[in-house]
């Protein structure tokens, strides 16, 4: 076996351990809420954006649900207007890092350097890993540091990019949503025409299935 191999297989390996490392630790963080009424908890990610967060505001206000958005530090410095009005609206911010990274791939020195950045800005103990994922190290010393780690139990699909079907995805979550399910969506640029296809016809169903859509804690 010669050494290209070898590596390959090698990361192939070390791959899978940190899936199955970060499935163990989904135990450990905020999957969904313990409910007897029916709301659930719309989250959304890597804004604020222009054009598309705003909508996504406008959409929420038009049912009175509120939402938690989980913000990219750049982009609050780019547009810091917009997380004005996330907040004047009554809505939750949680961090997501400064820059979006990828806790598999990034040392554990520079992604709770980034995280620190990003809280800086944001001031908030909910904190979501881009991806979903985290190495055992970054986990506990976020969970020692007293964040409260938000993954989620109901994925919209308005991430699929090309394989994003809307009868399909409205269908699947529809089906699925139950109390205290913690919803995820986006609100940047890379998944607006997805987002503002899906969301306007599922905050409907909610609606009309006598939902309602409170913040995160």
């Amino acid at each position: 076996m010669n050494t290209l191999v070898f590596n390959l297989l090698f990361v192939r390996f070390m791959n899978k351990c940190y899936l199955l490392i970060n499935k163990f630790l989904h135990l450990f963080e905020v999957m969904r809420v313990s409910e007897r009424e029916k709301n659930v908890y719309l989250t959304f990610d890597d804004g604020p954006e222009e054009e598309i967060t705003d909508y996504v505001l406008d959409v929420l206000s038009k049912y009175n649900f509120k939402a938690t958005f989980f913000c990219k530090g750049c982009n609050v410095d780019k547009y810091s207007n917009i997380l004005l009005r996330i907040n004047k609206e009554g809505h939750a911010v949680g961090n997501h890092t400064y820059s979006h990274l990828n806790g598999f791939d990034t040392t554990t020195k520079d992604y709770l350097s980034d995280v620190e950045k990003a809280d800086a800005i944001l001031r908030s103990k909910l904190f979501r890993p881009p991806f979903g994922v985290l190495r055992l190290s970054q986990f506990l010393f976020l969970k020692c540091n007293n964040y409260h780690i938000v993954h989620w139990s109901l994925d919209s699909g308005d991430s699929l990019l090309d394989a994003f079907d809307l009868t399909s995805c409205l269908k699947r979550i529809k089906i699925k949503t139950r109390k205290g399910d913690v919803v995820l969506f986006h609100c940047c640029k890379r998944h607006e025409k997805e987002t503002k296809a899906l969301l306007p016809l599922y905050l409907e169903w909610l609606a009309d299935n006598g939902y309602n859509a409170k913040i995160l804690k």
